[in-house]
């Protein structure tokens, strides 16, 4: 066998073997895209048909080579939603200013200048929350909203110490 084959099917077989059942439909096709296609070259090689055991779902099925038929398509992406995303992420926004303005205000009021590490620690606090869900289908919009909704209190803040 081949080197460069050997060194393909071991790989494939760990990123198989983490992709399993815990990866998305879209890794989860793409590794038995691979697989099969690996299977074909072996195939090819030992001038044998293999048997191709899909990680996912367990079935087994006989390659004879390259020309098994056609692999089967990735299915494409969901559209993204961006009317209403955007409308989510707006309604964060507003909330999350006006109860970073609130709060800062009546911190301010209490505490005088203790307002600004207060709020650092919030948005500090925040940060790694809306950063692990940005890419989460329905609440990277939330954490969007609420990001923005944050710089522009600090904006609204800050111009109040100005002016």
């Amino acid at each position: 066998m081949p080197e460069e084959l050997e060194t393909a099917l071991t790989e494939w077989a760990t990123v198989a073997s983490t992709v399993g059942t815990n990866g998305g439909p879209a890794e989860q096709s793409l590794v038995r895209r691979r697989g099969r296609q690996l299977a074909g070259r072996l195939a090819e090689v030992l001038g044998r048909p293999v048997e191709f055991t899909d990680p996912v779902t367990g079935r087994t099925e006989q390659v004879w080579g390259r020309a098994t038929g056609p692999l089967p398509r990735l299915a494409p992406e969901p559209a993204t939603p961006w009317a209403t995303g955007l409308t989510v992420s707006a309604f964060f926004a507003v909330l999350i200013a006006i109860a970073d303005i609130m709060l800062s205000r009546a911190f301010a009021d209490a505490f005088g200048l203790l307002w600004i590490p207060a709020n650092v620690l919030v948005a500090f606090g925040l940060a790694p929350s809306l950063w692990l869900v940005r890419r989460t289908p329905f609440w990277r919009w939330p954490a969007f909203g609420a990001a923005a909704g944050l710089v522009v209190a600090w904006v609204c803040l800050l111009a109040g110490l100005l002016g």
